[in-house]
C-alpha cells in the first residue's frame, strides 16, 4: 500500500513544515489539483494532507473527503 501527501500550499509547507521537511517526503500534490480532479491518488493508498495556513482549502478538502466517504 502506497502513501501520498497532499498539501494545501508546497512552497509554504517546504519552508514551515518540520515534519514534512524533516522526513523529507515527496509530496504528491497541492489540494487544488486535487479537489479539480487533474490530480487524484490512487484507490488504497493513504492520504495525509497537511495544511499550514489557507483555510478555505482545509474546508474544501474536508468537503471533498466527507461526500467521497458517503458515497458509497
Amino acid at each position: 500500500m502506497a502513501n501520498v501527501i497532499i498539501v494545501d500550499s508546497r512552497q509554504a509547507v517546504l519552508k514551515e513544515s518540520g515534519d514534512v521537511i524533516l522526513s523529507k517526503a515527496k509530496i504528491f500534490a497541492e489540494a487544488g489539483k486535487v479537489l479539480g480532479r487533474t490530480k487524484l491518488p490512487a484507490v488504497g493508498q493513504t492520504t495525509i494532507f497537511k495544511s499550514v495556513r489557507i483555510a478555505i482549502e482545509d474546508l474544501a478538502t474536508a468537503r471533498l473527503v466527507f461526500d467521497r466517504a458517503y458515497a458509497a
